[in-house]
């Protein structure tokens, strides 16, 4: 069975306080480092660590979090 990745991320509006998330994008990859190049892509720099998360702040003050996770990393985080 091949393993499913999933993007995971919330973001938190500096200027206001809201936070949105966490929410799972709608887009699957086959691989972490699919998923992390993807996320490196998206930011125009390279945010995804060894772990595969990120955190990073946008000029417009968004901070951005979140990860690549396999359904067992997903679960022992979020559940």
């Amino acid at each position: 069975m091949q393993e499913v990745i999933v993007l995971v991320f919330a973001i938190l509006n500096a200027q206001t306080g809201e936070v949105v998330g966490p929410e799972i994008s709608k887009r699957y990859f086959e691989t972490h480092q699919e998923c992390a190049l993807f996320m490196n892509e998206v930011a125009r720099k390279p945010i995804v660590d060894e772990s595969y998360e990120f955190r990073f702040v946008t000029p417009q003050g968004l901070f951005f979090m979140g990860g690549c996770y396999n359904a067992e990393e997903y679960l022992k985080i979020f559940k």
